[in-house]
């Protein structure tokens, strides 16, 4: 299973605008705008861009057949990013973070029964390192032992993250799946629209409605942090119409994580420690065999 050199580029293009869209992401946070506000600004805050995307791009079609797996993923993608949100809130980041790791190996095999899309030995020998270094790069070979495997199942917020990691990695091949009936643009706005109208739904219901206004302090940062998730969103759905959506995943989780620690450095001082450096160049060897 080859992956195109055009695929490739989106695949690039995409894992470069998702970790700067992480980099953003914690500048409003560290702004003091809340999680879930952010959530509900950045979903809806795109519609205008997505919306331009759409009035732009030509044959546009949707079919019948997009609505199960059209749905299913808004609904997954819902669930998922508030899941994730209590998780981080409930539990230690040391036991919630790495297990997104686990996404390239639940997307890998999700994908073989619902696209039929199973990757070569090779390339399942560089998911296999990519996953080990983003352990390494998030917890060390300490913290992810049979000691940190015993905490994960006994803590409440951990195992809400496995079920955060499991949901993501079945959007994707949904998606690819919503993508055979529904134009790139439609769908990318039907999931921003889901999304923000589950997470101002929640908003609404603790009585929270009043912090969105945060996000008027810094409309500058909130642009440019709209274009860039924009980006990411349309990359990622043109990126898995031309690559399997298991080698998406990957590509995206260990060339991020990569670019992720360059941008924790040149942003906001973070070391780089012999872990982390061991991580890239285990990531880089995974992620080379995916593309041989």
């Amino acid at each position: 299973m080859a992956v195109p050199w055009q695929g490739l580029e989106l695949v690039l293009a995409c894992s470069v605008a998702w970790s700067a869209l992480d980099l953003l992401r914690k500048r409003l946070m560290g702004a003091g705008i809340a999680p879930t506000p952010l959530l509900v600004v950045l979903a809806a805050g795109q519609m205008p861009v997505l919306g331009l995307w759409a009035a732009t791009h030509s044959g546009h079609h949707l079919d019948a057949g997009y609505l199960l797996p059209g749905l299913g993923s808004v609904a997954l993608n819902i669930l998922a990013n508030l899941a994730f949100l209590e998780a981080m809130r409930i539990a230690p980041l040391s036991l919630t973070v790495p297990l997104l790791s686990l996404t390239p190996v639940f997307t890998t095999l999700v994908a073989i029964p619902i696209l039929g899309q199973v990757p070569s030995g090779r390339q399942l020998t560089g998911i296999a390192l990519v996953v080990a270094g983003a352990l390494l790069l998030h917890a060390g070979w300490a913290g992810t032992g049979a000691g940190f495997w015993r905490r994960v199942l006994h803590e409440r917020g951990s195992l809400l993250m496995l079920g955060v990691a499991l949901a993501w990695s079945l959007t994707m091949p949904l998606d690819r799946l919503a993508l055979d009936s529904a134009s790139p643009p439609i769908h990318a706005l039907a999931l921003n629209g889901g999304v923000a109208l589950g997470a101002l739904g929640v908003l609404a219901s603790r009585g929270r409605l009043r912090e969105l206004g945060a996000v008027r302090r810094i409309p500058g940062l909130l642009a440019l942090t709209l274009l860039v998730a924009a980006s990411a969103v349309g990359l990622q759905l043109l990126a898995i119409l031309e690559v399997p959506v298991g080698l998406v995943e990957t590509i995206k989780r260990g060339f991020g994580s990569i670019l992720a620690l360059l941008f924790g450095r040149l942003a906001f001082g973070e070391p780089l420690t012999a872990p982390g450096a061991l991580a890239v160049l285990v990531m880089s060897g995974g992620v080379a065999l995916i593309l041989l």
